[in-house]
Order: C-alpha cells, then structure tokens, then sequence
C-alpha cells in the first residue's frame, strides 16, 4: 500500500533529472520514435512492483511527465482510497483538500496540482504527474486553464 502524494511518487517526481529517475526503474524499455526518449519500466514500492513511464521534453531534455500505469489495492493519493469509488466521488474528494478538478470520460484532471487520475470503469486506475515544460497542445491547454479551447461536450469542472 502506498500513498501517492501532488507532488509524485515517493523517491522521486518531476522535478528530477530525467536520467536519475530512468535508473531507479527495473526492466526498462527505451522508446525513440517521437524525437524524444520516453522510457518504460517496473518501481518497486510498499512491496509492489508498479508499471511506470517517464517521458522526456524535447526541448530541455528534463521530465515531461511520469505516470504508474497501474495501482494496488490500498493505494491512496493523499489519503484518498484509489480503486474504491467513483470518478464523480473522488472529484468530489480532490476538491475537499485543494483545486476543482476537470473531469472527462476517461480522465479527471487536477490542473492546479499538474496531476491526472485516467478511469478504467468510471474508477481512477492510474496516476499521472505533469512538468512544466508540456509539448502536448492538449495537456497544455489543460494546465494553461484553457478549458475553452478544448471540446465542452467532452470536458466540465466538477460541480458538487
């Protein structure tokens, strides 16, 4: 069990060296096709081996974006139970201990904090942390507080 924090994953975030943070994985696999390298692999953490990627910026060569691609039962971010309740329920949490979230069909955005939850089910399954130095237009958009620009069918604030 591990409680997942804004600010990363425990032992490491966004903020570190793309390079650090490529070498505390296990079993990595290395991707070049998008001009910039983007690295899966295996984080050992609370007894659990978690899937995890790490995307590298184009541009400054630091972290774009770090993401587990699966979690645990008992997993919890900031004390909140992952895997145990709605997208809807746990907006309503992330609203209760910082910033309105934006929610999607696949997603719930946490803008202010640079974090995403994606859903599997309607239920967060994994966590994403942005940097701040985004080439993705949408994320960018996103984190820019751009709500506008992107399809308003698809996205809303979540309202209690």
């Amino acid at each position: 069990m591990v409680d997942f924090t804004r600010s990363g994953i425990p032992g490491f975030s966004v903020t570190d060296s793309f390079a650090d943070v490529k070498q505390r994985l296990d079993d990595v696999r290395e991707d070049h096709d998008f001009g910039y390298e983007s690295v899966r692999g295996y984080l050992e953490l609370g007894g659990n081996r978690y899937l995890a990627g790490i995307d590298q910026n184009p541009v400054t060569h630091g972290i774009e974006s770090v993401e587990l691609r699966e979690l645990f039962n008992g997993d919890t971010f900031e004390g909140i139970a992952l895997g145990e309740m709605s997208a809807q329920e746990f907006a309503g949490e992330l609203v209760k201990i910082g910033s309105v979230p934006i929610m999607e069909i696949e997603m719930v955005w946490w803008p202010v904090e640079r974090v995403s939850f994606f859903l599997y089910e309607d239920v967060p399954s994994a966590i994403g942390w942005w940097g701040k130095d985004l080439t993705i237009d949408k994320v960018k958009a996103i984190f820019a507080g751009r709500i506008e620009d992107l399809n308003p069918n698809v996205y809303h604030f979540y309202k209690p």
